[in-house]
């Protein structure tokens, strides 16, 4: 893990909360089946109160992602629709990796990039697309890489550690990380 002074604060530095962007999700994603959603839509939306939506819009509004009409009708600015556009393409791309590249199950993959899409960089992301493309290529080179990671085996030996695992292996007992004493390596 990395010690580098402030590089953890950079979690708190995004563009936006998760909260936020699964509200300028719902409101896109209503804004889609018809007329641009209210307050009470997306709160039903999400399963929040009318109360915890309107506080979380206002922010999204003072934060020029929101625009609000005479009618209380809500849909993305152009710099909210931006990023619903940039969070939905990295949830995508990172449910396409987590499911077939690292054979990640269907549940554990959506909620996983449910909780990453907001917080992956572009930079990240594009990687993630070239090796997916790669992946995707049917080169010789990809398919023996697949193979032969899919071969790789999935657990270490017994008090013994890799060169990854620093402190718990997620690899034991299923990859639940169960913790197994003091590891040598």
């Amino acid at each position: 893990m990395s010690t580098r002074p402030r590089l953890w604060r950079a979690f708190e530095d995004n563009e936006i909360t998760h909260s936020g962007a699964h509200y300028l999700l719902a409101i896109a994603s209503l804004g889609k089946l018809g007329d641009a959603p209210r307050a009470a839509d997306v709160a039903r939306r999400l399963g929040v109160t009318r109360a915890a939506a309107s506080l979380q819009l206002r922010t999204l509004q003072e934060h020029g992602l929101v625009e609000i009409d005479d009618q209380q009708r809500l849909r993305p600015s152009p710099a909210g629709a931006d990023l619903v556009g940039r969070v939905a393409s990295k949830h995508e791309v990172l449910l396409v990796f987590l499911r077939e590249v690292l054979g990640v199950g269907e549940d554990t993959a959506e909620l996983d990039a449910c909780k990453v899409e907001h917080l992956l960089s572009e930079e990240t992301g594009a990687a993630l697309v070239r090796l997916i493309r790669f992946a995707r290529s049917g080169q010789a080179e990809a398919k023996a890489f697949l193979s032969e990671f899919r071969r790789t085996t999935a657990h270490c030996p017994p008090d013994a550690l890799c060169e990854l695992c620093t402190e718990t292996c997620l690899l034991a007992a299923g990859g639940l990380g169960v913790r197994s004493g003091p590891r040598r390596r």
